[in-house]
């Protein structure tokens, strides 16, 4: 299956192919710049996972600045949840890229092996460097999706939204009937398990326990949030709605929807941090549940109205296509750059304020962007998408 239907002839033959090649590389262009955007923000949003442990996950950051608040509240409002939304937009569309529309045997098998050997590399990554792994329950999600490829748009897309309606409803529903009754959230209990100088052997152990623990959360929460996603993303790419193949009037929309989801974000934010007084007799564990609630149900919007301005700058695409490129290898090195800065830097782990975080995970974003530029400049391929194919290309497991 081709990713781009055939330009229409107008002009002479070579006119023409030499049109739609060029159309064909800009739109590969945009993709592989979502696609880096979407490794890029994990990585900053993953920044409080990397510097802590599983058991201080729920728990607010550190806000004893005002640069804190205003970084926290910008993170949770524009970024936490859509780089996500907009990685299971892209994984479906790479689903039917490498796998088509289900009419090809050997593309499905292509891709059934592509999955597997991306669960091996999500139980490695997760084992040893960082146990909010999304890779395998991507690729086991995926696995379930397969038979999907062949749906049309239309139904690719209202099956994709009522599944994705529905699996927030399921993951919230025992908060939302708490709160519905006149009861309150339970509160995260306060821990401090702040190590000085954790050794690499120290962080393994217990990032594998930590692993193992989230992984029956974490399994159940992809499929039931970002599964449906990537419908949504198949569905978009064969209607011709999915930017760059979005002409306007009609993906200003996506724009349109990233800002109203910020904007529904924000109160809830606010109030988390005492900016905005609580409604009602909402205690801040009521509020944390809502506003991560609400997120969720933006969240896909707030991705597409990433892919818009994405898809609409040249410098962005030009600065994060190269990531996109090198997307597996720039996912792992992130949580092993994590890992390096954790031993460097005494006093980190477990208590590390938000802003010096920030300011330390934007600057090794900004060192990936760079060393991702230079690689692709070199025509080097990523060391691990190399292994990945010659993995999966394999004719057998």
């Amino acid at each position: 299956m081709q990713p781009f239907a055939p330009a229409v002839p107008r002009l002479s033959a070579d006119s023409t192919k030499a049109r739609h090649e060029e159309r064909q590389q800009d739109r590969y262009v945009v993709i592989d710049a979502a696609r880096g955007l979407g490794i890029l923000g994990i990585g900053l949003c993953n920044a409080p996972g990397f510097a802590a442990p599983l058991s201080q996950a729920d728990q607010l950051p550190a806000l004893a600045s005002q640069m804190d608040r205003f970084l926290w509240v910008a993170e949770q409002t524009l970024m936490q949840g859509r780089f996500v939304a907009l990685f299971s937009l892209l994984f479906g569309l790479s689903m039917l890229w490498v796998g088509g529309d289900g009419h090809d045997p050997a593309a499905s098998a292509r891709l059934t092996r592509r999955l597997c050997w991306l669960a091996a590399f999500g139980v490695l990554h997760g084992a040893l460097l960082w146990w909010g792994d999304i890779l395998l329950p991507y690729a086991l999600t995926g696995l379930i999706l397969r038979p999907c490829r062949c749906w049309s748009a239309r139904r690719l897309l209202t099956v994709g939204a009522v599944a994705y309606v529905t699996g927030v409803a399921l993951l919230r529903i025992d908060g939302l009937v708490a709160l519905w009754s006149g009861g309150h959230i339970a509160g995260p209990v306060p821990r401090n398990t702040q190590v000085l100088s954790p050794s690499f052997l120290f962080l393994i152990k217990e990032n594998a326990a930590d692993w193992l623990i989230s992984l029956p959360q974490t399994l159940p929460a992809v499929m039931l949030a970002s599964g449906p996603l990537m419908l949504i993303g198949m569905g978009l790419w064969r209607a011709g709605r999915f930017l760059p193949r979005a002409t306007p009037p009609w993906d200003v929309w996506f724009l349109i929807g990233g800002i109203v989801a910020a904007l529904v974000s924000l109160p809830l934010v606010l109030m988390q941090i005492g900016a905005l007084p609580a409604y009602g007799d909402l205690h801040s564990a009521d509020m944390a549940f809502l506003s991560v609630t609400v997120r969720l149900l933006v969240a896909p919007f707030g991705a597409l109205g990433w892919l818009w301005i994405v898809a609409h700058t040249t410098k962005a695409q030009e600065m994060l296509a190269p990531v996109g490129r090198l997307a597996l290898s720039a996912y792992l090195s992130q949580s092993l750059l994590a890992r390096l800065c954790l031993l460097v830097a005494p006093g980190y782990y477990g208590g590390v304020p938000y802003a010096p975080l920030m300011a330390l995970a934007g600057l090794l974003v900004l060192l990936q962007a760079a060393g991702a530029r230079f690689w692709c400049r070199r025509g080097w391929a990523g060391p691990a998408e190399t292994v990945w194919r010659r993995l999966y290309r394999r004719a057998s497991l």
